[in-house]
Formats: structure tokens, sequence, C-alpha cells
């Protein structure tokens, strides 16, 4: 996977501002860009270094990433100790996070999961909007579940 993020020199050409592997995040997943605080253009930050903002963007923050999660990993989630208090002691796959997410399904299918049971199946090319509901990705045969997502920051009321 190659990662390009454009910007402007001084002049305010339009120029590629880095283009190479995008960093590597939790396991499966690629931390594409993140913004922290007022959005801006021209945007000043490091174009090798996005804001660094934890797994999950806090309210006005934004992520986008790819994550893959094999069969194996949606079992039984490999989260780190700071996101692990948003999934579901009783069932380690729900969970729920403070963001409007904006999902592509890349390759594989799962089951998305909500409450009482509901489920729709979602394949590649499927689309979702996640809206900081409670939910788990169950993922259905042996090729991993790969999501394009942009996660925007929200205050829960």
């Amino acid at each position: 996977m190659k990662l390009c993020v454009t910007g402007h020199d001084a002049n305010g050409k339009a120029v590629f501002s880095y283009v190479g592997a995008p960093p590597q995040g939790n396991p499966g997943s690629h931390e594409l860009w993140a913004t922290k605080g007022p959005i801006r253009v021209p945007d000043g930050s490091d174009p090798k270094a996005p804001a660094q903002i934890g797994y999950f963007p806090g309210p006005g923050e934004t992520a986008f990433k790819v994550v893959s999660v094999t069969p194996q990993q949606g079992e039984t989630p490999q989260v780190s100790a700071d996101i692990a208090h948003l999934f579901d002691a009783d069932d380690p796959q729900m969970h729920t996070t403070d963001t409007i997410d904006y999902v592509i399904i890349l390759g594989g299918q799962a089951d998305l999961e909500l409450d009482d049971g509901r489920k729709e199946r979602v394949v590649a090319g499927d689309c979702v909007v996640q809206r900081g509901t409670r939910h788990a990705w169950r993922i259905v045969g042996d090729e991993p579940l790969v999501l394009g997502a942009i996660l925007v920051g929200a205050e829960r009321t």
C-alpha cells in the first residue's frame, strides 16, 4: 500500500509532500492520516507524521485508516490497553466509540451486528455509516475483513 499526501510549497503551488509506506498502528491497522484541533488549509502539519491522537479520535479530531482483521483476531480482538475499555466484557467483539465512521468494505465479509443481535451482511464494495452505536464486526469465512475508514470524533450527549 502506498500513501500519497499532498500539500503546498512556499509559493502555494500544489506538491506531493509525502509518498511512501503508511505508518503501521495497532495490529493490522495502517494509520493513514489524522487531524487534531481546528482543521485548516493549507495544512501545515508534518506530512510524514500525522497527528498523534490515539486509535479513536476525540471530539473535533479525525482519523483515516485501513484495518485488516483476520478471522482469528475477530474472535477475541487484539486491542491496546488505551482502548480496551470501549469493548464489552461479556462480548469482546462488541464496542462503542464516540465517533461517526465512514466505512467501505475493501475485502472479506462480515455480519455487522448491533444491539439485540440485529445483523446485516457486508461485503467488498459495501459502505457503512457508523454513528456511535454499539456494534461488532463478525467475520464470515476465512478471508480477513479489510475496512477503509474515516473516523470523526464526536461528543456523546
